[in-house]
């Protein structure tokens, strides 16, 4: 399963309109850590741990990889005398 930004920013909105509807949400106060948890409980048991590795690997060869060959694409290829047993360099 491939990661998709859009989908996920369309499910927290959901989510997002849904709680606030539930009258539980109340702005005045401050995240606690207790909530942070409930969250993050929550994303890996809609997802799973092992889905958000592959999520993350699938991103990181999409994007970073590709970021890294884009910055270095020119490559200096010098040879240098390498160890042969038996031979005379």
């Amino acid at each position: 399963m491939a990661y998709n930004m859009k989908e996920e920013v369309s499910q927290f909105k959901t989510d997002q309109d849904q709680y606030r509807k539930s009258g539980k949400m109340d702005v005045d106060n401050e995240i606690t850590q207790e909530d942070a948890w409930a969250v993050i409980k929550s994303y890996f048991e809609q997802h799973g741990l092992v889905s958000q590795q592959i999520s993350s690997f699938d991103r990181f060869l999409s994007y970073t990889v590709q970021d890294i060959v884009t910055e270095n694409s020119t490559i200096s290829i010098i040879p240098e005398k390498q160890y042969a047993p038996g031979s005379n360099l």
